[in-house]
């Protein structure tokens, strides 16, 4: 049975923690480097949840300036200046080797304040890996980069936004112009999920891995048909995990050890933690300082249950090309 909502909250003040021999690769990984002795952290940053489609089966807003209490917005800098982000970026993480991870919403639709943000990322050391959640909806020359090296795209194929001609089009521009692209989520719905082997395929052609992302069922379950296509697709941990078919409790993660969650009005906690501060702060939320153990009955999260012991796949600063190499090796027969 889940912890009750004391328990757990109890659990994430003082979490228990465990040493996993099994976990020497991620800690090698995300431990302090060789050359400056700084450790590496994982953030997630919610920047906004504007957006420029209007996908029936999203929770989100969408909209830029929706209102969000505390007089603030869905857009991370209508409510601070990109400047004040900077700031608390370049104080607080001075120490550390940063692998960022930057969501919505589409974050690319800021056109004034995205391209700004990824240059001053993309000319610092300490930064190793930008990775951005993005529909790739946008045209590469309006983000004219200076270094995009850095940066590696998770692109997400909305069938019920754009046809997969268009979507292809914007993808090979996108590849033209010299990004990564670690892989498509492809949302399934209706009718699409019969088209996901057929485009597996046509994407694989052009480098780049497809991911099933099927909707949930009405009772909080996929279908036997979406079953199908992630079992016969998906590496068998992330089967099991994302199916809610294996169970993470009790085993020992780094996630909390090595990682912040942060949204658009700077909220911000190590995690999956509950207990969090504001990023404008001196100082940041404390980490536990070494893996802990899980409290959750599930865990359908590719980045997090990826430290689990046992799993032990984010192996460097950059999680989503260690998936994308997991994906590619699922059926090397097939390709």
């Amino acid at each position: 049975m889940p912890l009750s909502f004391r328990k757990l909250r109890a659990f994430w003040r003082s979490p228990p923690a465990t040493k996993y021999p099994s976990l020497p690769k991620a800690l090698s990984a995300w431990g302090p480097d060789a050359r400056h002795q700084r450790p590496a952290v994982l953030l997630r940053w919610l920047v906004t949840e504007w957006c420029n489609y209007r996908c029936p089966y999203c929770p989100q807003t969408h909209d830029r300036r929706a209102e969000k209490g505390d007089g603030l917005t869905a857009h991370a800098f209508d409510n601070f200046p990109l400047e004040t982000w900077l700031e608390a970026f370049d104080r607080h993480f001075k120490d550390y080797r940063l692998s960022l991870v930057i969501t919505g919403g589409e974050p690319m639709v800021d056109r004034k304040n995205m391209p700004l943000l990824l240059d001053h990322f993309s000319a610092k050391e300490s930064v190793e890996c930008i990775r951005i959640d993005t529909n790739a909806w946008w045209k590469p020359e309006q983000f004219a980069l200076k270094d995009i090296s850095k940066i590696i795209l998770m692109c997400t194929f909305h069938p019920s936004q754009t046809s997969e001609d268009e979507f292809m089009a914007r993808i090979r521009r996108i590849l033209d112009a010299g990004f990564r692209i670690g892989m498509i989520n492809y949302v399934m719905h209706g009718a699409d999920k019969d088209l996901f082997e057929d485009r597996r395929r046509r994407f694989r052609d052009i480098g780049v891995a497809l991911h099933p992302n099927p909707l949930w069922g009405s009772n909080g379950t996929y279908p036997e048909a979406d079953l199908a296509i992630m079992k016969s697709s998906l590496p068998e941990v992330d089967y099991l995990y994302r199916t809610g078919t294996q169970n993470p409790y009790g085993k020992g993660c780094l996630f909390p050890a090595l990682s912040y969650e942060m949204d658009y009005k700077g909220h911000i906690h190590a995690g999956c933690m509950s207990e969090g501060g504001l990023f404008f702060d001196s100082e940041l939320p404390k980490r536990p300082l070494e893996a802990v153990l899980c409290p959750m009955h599930s865990c359908v999260c590719l980045d997090k249950y990826s430290f689990l012991s046992g799993i032990e796949r984010n192996i460097s600063t950059n999680p989503l090309m260690e998936y994308k190499k997991a994906l590619w090796d699922r059926h090397p027969e097939r390709d």
